[in-house]
């Protein structure tokens, strides 16, 4: 009865015990590792065109919370100015990666407009801008020559400022 029981294993399963317990090749885990390196530099274009996606939607955030304060602004003081001279103080002027200002000298503007401008901080990596209207409506331009490090507490308005602008759509 115990001889039913018993089993002998044969020399294919001795010959594949013995090698499994040795673990992978070098062959192999190089190949795994060309196979990692390479779906990593293919993923990564996607991956930092998500993060910038993401950082614009977070600055396109930043600037609906801005306009709702000149919304109110407007409200009380029948104009998005806070003089003749000058602009409201916005409730968030920077994140991580933008600074946020209104474009344009207050003195020029008409009383019912506004344009709010996010820029980033770095430039070089992201040279995209985005602007957001009194009628809500939100443009990505591709390049500016605004700067987050300018002097004045504005953008400069000028017409030549923001390059390529088109309807932002999230």
């Amino acid at each position: 009865m115990a001889r039913l029981f018993h089993h002998q294993p044969n020399k294919f399963q001795l010959h594949s015990a013995r090698y499994s317990i040795l673990g992978y090749s070098l062959t192999q885990l190089l190949i795994s590792l060309a196979i990692i390196i390479i779906l990593a530099i293919m993923a990564y274009p996607y991956y930092r065109q998500h993060v910038l996606q993401a950082r614009l939607q977070q600055a396109q955030a930043a600037l609906l919370t801005n306009s709702q304060h000149l919304a109110k602004h407007y409200q009380k003081h029948i104009s998005y100015k806070k003089s003749a001279n000058s602009w409201p103080t916005l409730p968030i002027s920077q994140n991580q990666h933008f600074c946020f200002r209104i474009q344009g000298n207050p003195r020029y503007t008409r009383e019912e407009h506004y344009t709010l401008k996010a820029v980033a901080l770095d430039t070089e990596a992201e040279p995209r801008i985005l602007k957001l209207n009194q009628d809500g409506k939100v443009f990505l331009c591709q390049s500016s020559t605004s700067r987050c490090d300018e002097k004045a507490h504005f953008f400069s308005g000028h017409s030549q400022t923001d390059l390529n602008c088109r309807i932002f759509n999230d």
